[in-house]
């Protein structure tokens, strides 16, 4: 039969089974001398190091103090910060944000949206920390906490990154520029090639006589070259 002792009531021990009957013992000399002779666990026998490196790597208090050889309540102490830690690390990678396609995710929505099954733990290996997911598939990443960094660590958590990266991508292309056409005067509407003739005479015409120079009394001038090619002469002439 095992007892589990409740209390003390005055000289007495409470004690109580399994089935939660309940008795006392005296505490007399015989006692007295039975607790004086329990020996206390030698906690030279381990380091607070070993605790902790095993619960880092994942192991419960349960199996370290199996592992040791020692009761749950030697382990404990060493082991409570890095419970802590661990669960730190598990709240800061689980909402830290990730890109899904145009949009920011946390990861564990993510995850979840991949696998809605999975559990996450995370262990401490020689490459830093590792978070770990259980479900349909089994995934793995290695997390920074101080960078809130995460990377995948095999080939089904690469999966899930590249799947939410694609979903609901936008590409735009590149819009091509169109060279301008070359702007090409038009001539006015009706304008001929004999006009144009003429009034390229008339401009000589004037420019000739403004620059022919004055003639002495009673000399007749000299013709201009423009009225030598062009025969401004002559159409004086006739005009007269």
């Amino acid at each position: 039969m095992e007892l589990k002792f409740v209390s003390r009531e005055g000289d007495y021990l409470v004690f109580e089974t399994a089935e939660g009957t309940r008795a006392r013992t005296l505490i007399d000399d015989q006692v007295r001398d039975a607790i004086r002779k329990v020996q206390p666990v030698d906690s030279s026998s381990f380091t607070p190091r070993e605790v902790q490196q095993q619960i880092r790597a994942g192991l419960s208090v349960t199996e370290v103090a199996a592992n040791l050889g020692v009761p749950e309540s030697a382990v404990e102490p060493f082991a409570l910060p890095i419970l802590d830690e661990i669960r730190y690390v598990i709240d800061a990678a689980l909402n830290t944000t990730l890109p899904d396609g145009p949009t920011m995710k946390r990861f564990e929505d993510m995850v979840l949206a991949s696998d809605p099954e999975v559990v996450f733990k995370a262990i401490k290996t020689e490459l830093g920390w590792e978070i770990i997911a259980k479900g349909a598939n089994s995934y793995s990443w290695l997390f920074d906490p101080r960078s809130r960094v995460i990377e995948p660590n095999s080939e089904s958590a690469r999966k899930i990154g590249k799947a939410h990266s694609i979903r609901d991508s936008i590409f735009t292309p590149p819009v091509k520029e169109e060279a301008a056409e070359p702007v090409v005067e038009k001539e006015p509407a009706g304008a001929s090639v004999h006009d144009l003739v003429q009034e390229l005479r008339s401009r000589r015409e004037q420019t000739a006589s403004e620059l022919k120079p004055q003639t002495a009394k009673g000399r007749a001038a000299l013709p201009s070259w423009d009225e030598i090619v062009l025969g401004a002469g002559s159409l004086e002439s006739d005009a007269d």
